[in-house]
Parts: C-alpha cells; structure tokens; sequence
C-alpha cells in the first residue's frame, strides 16, 4: 500500500503547530496513515461501532437540548438535569460519558463542555442533516431492490425523497480575480459576475475581498425568491438580487463572468450539460463561466483525503454526485466550451474550473 511514511519529529510538528488550515489537513492525513500502519481489520469494524454509539449519543444530546440545560457558570447535578430535559438520569450520564463531558464528580455535569464535538450555530444543523441521512442510507438495499435502473437519475426518485415518503418530489482563493480588474473597468456597463444559484452569496461576498463593488460593474445573485427574500441589502452590500430558475435560459447578457458554485454535484451529468447550455445562451465572446465544486481523483488511493468520496456517496441520496476531470469535460464539450485552467485548492479537491467558449465557436 502507498503508505508515506510519518516524519521522525511528527510529535515535535504537531506541537509548532500554529493554526494554518492547511498544514492541519496535511497533519491529520499524515496521523491517519500512522493509523492505517497499526489497524487491524477488526480495529476497524470496532472503531466504527464506536462512533456509530457516539452519534447515537449526540443525537440525544443535541435534540432533547441537554447542553443548552447546563448552566454558564457552575455545575448541574444530574439528577436536575434529567428533570429540565425529561429523561431518566442514567440515559443522561450515559451520553454524557460517551462524548467525555466534563463533570465534577459521578452525579454532576460542570459548565465548561469539553468533548469531541459539540454541534453549535451552522454545525448543529449540519449534524442535523447527517442524522435524517441515516435512515435513508440503511434503506439503500430495499432502494434499489424495488426500483428500476434509470430510475438513479430521475429527480423525483432520489434514495432520500423515497425513504422519506415523499417520492415524485423533486430535489432539485483559486481563480485570480484580480486579474479581470483592467478589463472591467475599461468597460464597466458589462456585469461582472453572475452568481448562478448563489444561496446567500458566499462565493459574490469572498470575491468582494479581491474585486471590491465589481472593479465598478455590477454583481447580481440569482437564485429561487423564497432564498432571496431572506436576504436584506445589509447582508450582500453592493450585490444585486435576480430571482432566476437554472432550468431557463440565463437573461443576463454578455457578462464578465458566470459563476456556478457546489451546483453541479447536486445533478447527474445529463441535467448539468443543460445548465450549461442555459449560461452559454448568454454568452459574449470573452466571457468565462466558472465552476467552483470538487474534482473527483481519477483513482482511489489508501490514506488520501476521503471527503470526496463521503460526499459523492450522501448526493447519491439526491440524484448528486461529485465528478472527475473526464466528466467535467464531457458536459462541457456538449454545450461548446473547454476547460482552459483549473485552480486547485492547495489541499484537497475543490478547485475553480475556467471555461470559455471553444475556440473558433466565439
């Protein structure tokens, strides 16, 4: 196996460590090969056990809301707690046991929560949403035993929608964006970026940093109204709002730039290669569609980095999945444009894909 032997002062290094997320992601893939060095198959299966019992606990934790029941400053015993949360006090000692609470004696859980995860603000409902995957994935084998091939790209048949009940409901600091600065501004009554499908416009507001009001032209995020109507002018300083299906023709001409960011993993090819059909009925000769999502790697390899392939299997659930160069290629290549530059992360798989149209087809 290809494993990369750990470096003699690893210990040493973790210690310097000083916070730069990078060299984290490099640290902690280096101690997982230590890992893989020292495991046994069944280390494995029990390892997973283990946290399949620590999320169960979690779960009990974050929904019956034992952590927001201890008090901010001192300790409550566990027999108040119980009573606050309305379970028996061995189920609360127990979960809190399983995630390493702190606790100032046997019958007390303290202020300060020190344990591997406690899910709070965005995390609490990223954790949310891993928990109403579970089911759906133990459903997976009587998924595909009562449904039809096809029916894997069908968009009111996702694994999710039909485990749910709800099946025939449709779910649907790498580019350098300074360099477009001379241009836009010798012709600033172009727009500058179209946020396609933006949700609440992370990606318009980091180019912001770089690209301050546009370089002078406009910035408009497009997505359904409901999304937009939860958004206020204070929220996306100097970003225009534009209610926009993905599914139409884009109404905005000839812009600098179109962006389309974690979209295209929500879709199978043959939905995606529409959606870029959609932005090139927009297009003037020098604009440049940008795709920001993950580029899976063209083999599997022990001791890599493995979101991709967690992610590529919860999009399953929803008619997704993650793609590799080849695939970006193919969509592309149906609707007249090349991939000219890809921008990768420096660690991981995300990257910006640069693609214009193919040339002569401008």
């Amino acid at each position: 196996m290809p494993y990369t032997a750990a470096r003699p002062d690893f210990a040493a290094v973790v210690k310097e460590f000083n916070g730069d997320p990078v060299k984290q992601r490099q640290l902690l893939k280096e101690a997982d090969q230590l890992r893989l060095m020292l495991e046994t198959p069944m280390d494995v299966l029990m390892k997973q056990w283990e946290m399949s019992q620590c999320i169960a606990a979690m779960n009990l934790l974050v929904e019956l809301e034992v952590l927001e029941a201890i008090p901010k400053q001192g300790s409550i015993s566990s027999k108040d707690l119980a009573e606050i949360v309305k379970v028996d006090d061995t189920s609360a000692e127990a979960c809190r046991d399983q995630w390493h609470l702190s606790r100032t004696n046997s019958q007390y859980f303290c202020s300060q929560c020190q344990c591997l995860c406690v899910p709070q603000g965005s995390g609490k409902r990223i954790f949310q949403f891993m928990i109403d995957q579970t089911e759906p994935f133990y459903k997976l084998p009587e998924h595909f035993r009562t449904h039809k091939q096809e029916d894997l790209y069908d968009l009111k048949k996702s694994h999710y929608a039909w485990a749910v009940g709800l099946e025939v409901t449709p779910i649907l600091g790498m580019f350098p964006w300074t360099s477009m600065k001379a241009k836009v501004e010798a012709d600033p009554s172009r727009v500058f970026a179209v946020d396609i499908g933006g949700g609440r416009s992370q990606f318009l507001k980091a180019i912001q940093k770089e690209a301050p009001n546009g370089f002078g032209a406009k910035m408009i995020l497009q997505d359904r109204p409901d999304v937009l109507a939860s958004l206020t002018a204070e929220d996306i300083p100097g970003i225009k709002k534009m209610s926009y299906d993905f599914f139409t023709p884009q109404p905005v001409k000839n812009a600098y730039l179109y962006l389309m960011r974690r979209v295209f993993h929500d879709f199978y090819s043959p939905v995606c290669k529409e959606l870029v059909k959609n932005v090139t009925s927009a297009m003037g000769p020098s604009f440049r569609f940008i795709i920001a999502d993950m580029i899976m790697p063209e083999k599997v390899e022990i001791g890599t980095e493995v979101t991709p392939y967690w992610m590529d299997f919860n999009l399953m659930m929803l008619n997704g999945t993650e793609k590799s160069k080849k695939q970006f290629e193919e969509i592309l290549d149906a609707a007249g444009l090349e991939i000219v530059k890809i921008f990768s992360f420096p660690f991981g798989c995300h990257a910006n894909i640069e693609c214009p149209l193919k040339t002569g087809e401008a």
